[in-house]
């Protein structure tokens, strides 16, 4: 059995930080499903595909659900392109962390901190 530390690093692993990245989680038939094809039409909007996680989700029609983060945090071009490929956008988020953008790092506020040193 791992500890929640062993847990938390191999996530880490998995899933790097990346402050510029956007996610979106998108469902198509299992007949329809390609990596590739996903990548594809991630770079077709000039972006880089991150990360692709087939979910345990079932999606419309019992098809797949795939979480992807990409390398833009507006991905509004992204999930054009996937809908021009067939794609079924399920949601598109620009904090794939989660976080509040007034939780993020902001280094105005480190620059600030710094000079009062």
């Amino acid at each position: 059995m791992t500890s929640n530390n062993d847990a938390a690093a191999e996530m880490m692993r998995l899933f790097p930080e990346n402050a510029e990245s956007g996610c979106l989680t998108v469902a198509c038939a299992q007949a329809d499903y390609s990596a590739s094809l996903i990548a594809r039409a991630v770079e077709d909007a000039d972006a880089h595909l991150l990360n692709l996680n087939v979910t345990s989700a079932t999606g419309p029609l019992h098809g797949v659900v795939v979480e992807l983060r990409v390398s833009h945090r507006d991905t509004s071009a992204v999930a054009r392109s996937l809908s021009r490929h067939g794609y079924t956008i399920l949601e598109a988020d620009s904090d794939c962390d989660g976080m509040q953008p007034s939780e993020r790092y902001n280094p105005y506020a480190a620059l600030v901190r710094y000079l009062e040193i």
